[in-house]
């Protein structure tokens, strides 16, 4: 394939048939001219090469271009160009003519979304000897070109037999520069005849190439800036400000390795910063925290905290109040004394609501005295919120982008900000949500250091670079396919298994004695094949099954086996025996209940020793019970007369001192200590109505802590912790409610609020002030209709469900509709999983039928035949094995299933 010989004759065939060899000959005894002053600054990329012929014949024999050549422009061009290369003999002209000359490609914004290639050759008269005659007379019938002057120089522009202009070329000192842009092509006159301007050779300080080599990738801060304009939903974000002014600029050699393409070349950055990296770095601890769920990472590494304050994000708007604040309440107090020059910052993936969350890790020395200069910050800006959460103290910032006014602008995007410490590594967070991930991950090693399933782009984190920015293309591109603007996302969509075939991109900075350099490296599948599309439902056989012998009625629920970490599986049979199993189906033990249990299986340190017991409610007691099957001092209690309807676990400030928060048939609610002692104000507190679902505590920050109930009239009772009733309480929201409500914060607001629908199908949303602040109601088409809000397994996020004559529609928090699914039965039980990024399932258990059906959000059934299920089903993704465990009851069996992501 000789598409560079045919890229050149048709530049010839352009050049010469216009101007002919005394106008070759007249331009080139001018100036000689560096092409790279003909390019702008803001170029996207630039490509230079003295070997163009051999380059090219280097990247179509590499197997990369197996993927290149799937998409529809590589093929466009290139039948094209093959098709040109019968306008000459086979007898090597061309090669010798670029042979040792200069050559630069360049990418340009021409438009908002428009992007054009800029072409530039210097061109020897003397290596033309020969080819002129024998081009001109083989130019395409019909085809014509077209003189005209711009600022004095002349332009010649060439079109082909059906009048589409197709090239415009100017010769310019000893350098021909065309394109199919008019408007590039005038960008390079321009900076021809006004010497002295900033062009792409001063931003690289007029660095030479090797001009043996394959040939160098020049990029820039403004060109990539420029890309983004161009591709991105939000042209006006952070990343692009920051782009746009940076004066920064790489210069890489490319060359050809196994599986990769690498470029390796030096750094020109404006700032004198040492990018020698920090001989304290810990690795290891860095990546115990890093989660599989990581889209994209960066990492500065540097000698101390205040070589990494030198590199500024100068486009930044720092208020000066803030800085001001931070400056005497944290740095001049010793804030970063203890910090080493470690951090990294972490794009996670989307869960709970959130679509984008992010987490900044910040290794110290000790991290008890910035935690505790954090806790006076939040005093003196008259905050003093903190929560828990897996018994780690979570602290609330509510400035927004607190943590790029900590570290010189660099990590925008929180507009609130979650802090806590695992093992002396701070750990920022924009969201509960990201916070929540980096925990979980923490906590169940799913992690870059302890998973068996961390990803393969873990290898290109090192402690030998000063800096790095790794993508991990496959996690990431849901995100960007939903961030570019709407042109460039269908075609990212459309060929999306063509792009997923690099599936990393890093770019690593290494300080040696001598010089600073970048290492750019674009790893490939060499085995690439287009996708072909597959079944998506898949047939699912029992992966195990546990015969308890009597018919059950509660369950499956899992618990923590806190020996080994792994799940138990907990049911309850119709003799009201509950019985628990270890992970491999073995019974741990059994126990007689005094009825059926009412409330969710919760998990207490009642002896504060590390050990759990389980705590349950039945109708009337309230059970506490250890591993051994052995009850709890004092258990089971009881309310008196009072018959349980939920029972819910309170711990304020992760002190195990645990509160139940329990709501009776009577409409009394009760709060007890975990002995069963009746706590002031809740003995009862009475609210005339059944709530809906277990009451709960909320801790809201800027707010302070609530106890809320809702009612199955309708009402919403907030209290405080002593039981008084908070302001507007009760917040009448309809005439009946059938489904509980929840508390979530909204990621664009940032605000939170309790979210809930009426029995009549009106979603309402309130604050905490105890105000309605939104109300919409959905359409009902008949008295029967039902309206539920279904939270998902962690009450991060939620969906509404909609059933109407033997059809349910589920609607997304936006009330956007995602599926309608058509059903015959009416005592149905609905489930949201979230597990973040796409890994989300809607359950639907039609229990008159027992079958339970999983499907995506966008309708699809995941499994060819439904599970046989008479109770809601249990689902758990292990992300180090890349599947979904279920589990589900149906006559005296609980029966698990194993579903691959």
């Amino acid at each position: 394939m000789k598409i560079w010989k045919s890229l050149l004759i048709l530049l010839f065939i352009i050049l010469l048939a216009g101007g002919g060899y005394w106008a070759y000959q007249n331009y080139f005894s001018a100036r000689k001219v560096n092409s790279l002053d003909l390019i702008s600054q803001d170029a996207v990329f630039v490509f230079e090469t003295y070997q163009a012929a051999e380059t090219w014949n280097s990247l179509v024999n590499d197997p990369v271009w197996g993927i290149f050549k799937s998409l529809p422009a590589f093929e466009k061009i290139s039948h094209q160009l093959v098709t040109l290369d019968s306008l000459t003999g086979e007898n090597g002209q061309v090669t010798k003519l670029v042979q040792d000359e200069q050559m630069t490609i360049s990418l340009h914004s021409t438009g908002i979304e428009d992007f054009e290639l800029l072409y530039t050759l210097n061109l020897n008269p003397n290596k033309t000897s020969g080819l002129i005659e024998d081009i001109k007379s083989k130019i395409p019938a019909g085809a014509r070109f077209q003189n005209r002057m711009y600022s004095d120089q002349e332009v010649v522009e060439y079109y082909d037999a059906e009048n589409n202009r197709n090239w415009s070329i100017s010769i310019l000192g000893d350098v021909v520069a065309f394109s199919s842009s008019s408007f590039l092509v005038e960008q390079a006159i321009r900076f021809y005849i006004n010497e002295g301007q900033e062009t792409f050779s001063t931003l690289i300080n007029n660095s030479s190439i090797d001009k043996n080599s394959p040939g160098r990738l020049l990029l820039s801060g403004k060109g990539l800036a420029a890309m983004l304009k161009g591709v991105a939903g939000d042209r006006e974000n952070q990343a692009i400000a920051s782009l746009q002014i940076m004066n920064a600029a790489l210069a890489l050699d490319l060359s050809f390795q196994q599986d990769r393409l690498e470029f390796v070349g030096p750094v020109f950055y404006p700032d004198e910063v040492n990018f020698t990296p920090s001989i304290r770095a810990n690795l290891t601890a860095i990546e115990s925290l890093i989660s599989n769920r990581t889209l994209a990472l960066t990492q500065f590494n540097l000698e101390s905290i205040f070589e990494t304050q030198k590199i500024e994000n100068r486009a930044f708007p720092f208020r000066s109040t803030l800085i001001g604040e931070i400056q005497r309440n944290l740095t001049d107090k010793g804030f970063f004394d203890n910090f080493s020059g470690e951090l990294y910052f972490l794009d996670l993936e989307k869960y709970g609501g959130s679509d984008q969350n992010l987490a900044l890790l910040a290794r110290t020395m000790d991290s008890s005295t910035p935690i505790s200069l954090l806790k006076e910050f939040q005093k003196a800006e008259n905050e003093n919120n903190s929560d828990y959460y897996l018994d780690y103290e979570i602290l609330f910032i509510s400035e927004e982008d607190f943590p790029a006014h900590l570290f010189a602008g660099k990590f925008p995007g929180f507009g609130q900000t979650f802090v806590t410490s695992v093992n002396d590594i701070l750990v920022f967070c924009n969201s509960q949500q990201a916070m929540k991930m980096i925990l979980d991950d923490f906590t169940s090693n799913n992690t870059w250091r302890n998973s068996p399933n961390s990803p393969s782009a873990k290898s290109e984190l090192n402690s030998a670079s000063g800096f790095s920015r790794i993508y991990l293309i496959d996690e990431i591109w849901s995100n960007w396919t939903k961030t570019t603007n709407p042109s460039w996302s269908s075609f990212l969509q459309r060929y999306s298994s063509t792009f997923r075939s690099f599936p990393w991109i890093s770019l690593h900075v290494n300080k040696f004695p001598d010089r600073t350099e970048a290492t750019l490296k674009i790893p490939y599948k060499s085995d690439f094949q287009p996708e072909t599309k597959q079944s998506e439902a898949i047939s699912l056989q029992p992966n195990k099954s546990i015969s308890v012998g009597q018919p059950l009625i509660y369950g499956p629920s899992t618990v923590i086996n806190y020996q080994d970490n792994t799940q138990d599986i907990l049911v309850q049979d119709e003799r009201n025996v509950m019985h628990l199993f270890n992970e491999i189906g073995e019974e741990v033990y059994s126990y007689p209940l005094d009825g059926p249990i009412v409330s969710e299986i919760f998990q207490v340190d009642y002896y504060k020793n590390g050990k759990l017991q389980i705590l349950l409610a039945t109708k009337n007691k309230i059970y506490g019970i250890d591993r051994l099957g052995n009850l709890l001092p004092g258990y089971p209690f009881s309310l008196g007369n009072e018959w349980i309807t939920d029972l819910n676990l309170v711990d304020y400030s992760n002190t195990k001192e645990y509160r139940y928060f329990i709501s009776t048939e009577n409409g009394n609610l009760y709060l007890l200590d975990k002995t069963g002692q009746h706590l002031d104000g809740w003995d009862p507190n009475t609210i005339g109505e059944k709530s809906t679902g277990a009451p709960g505590h909320y801790r809201i920050p800027g707010n302070g802590d609530f106890m809320a109930a809702l009612g199955e009239k309708g009402n919403l009772f907030l209290f405080n912790r002593r039981g008084e009733k908070q302001s507007g309480t009760p917040i009448k929201l309809g005439d009946a409610i059938k489904s509980g409500g929840m508390v979530w914060r909204d990621p664009k607001s940032r605000s939170f609020k309790f979210v809930t629908i009426t029995s009549n199908g009106e979603i309402i949303h309130t604050n905490f002030n105890g105000e309605v602040t939104y109300r919409n109601q959905l359409v009902k088409e008949d008295r029967d209709s039902e309206f539920m809000l279904v939270p998902d397994q962690k009450e991060n996020d939620f969906i509404f469900v909609s059933k109407q004559y033997n059809e349910v529609a589920v609607l997304d928090r936006s009330e956007q509709e995602l599926m309608k699914i058509r059903v015959a039965g009416d005592d149905l039980i609905y489930q949201y999983f979230d597990f973040g990024a796409d890994r989300q399932i809607f359950a639907l258990t039609d229990k008159t039928q027992e079958f339970s059906y999983l499907y995506d959000l966008n309708g699809n059934l995941l499994t060819t035949m439904p599970l046989e299920s008479s109770n809601a089903v249990q689902i758990t993704y292990q992300s180090a094995k890349s599947q979904y465990l279920i589990r589900t009851i149906n006559g005296s069996r609980v029966t698990e299933f194993l579903l691959a992501d």
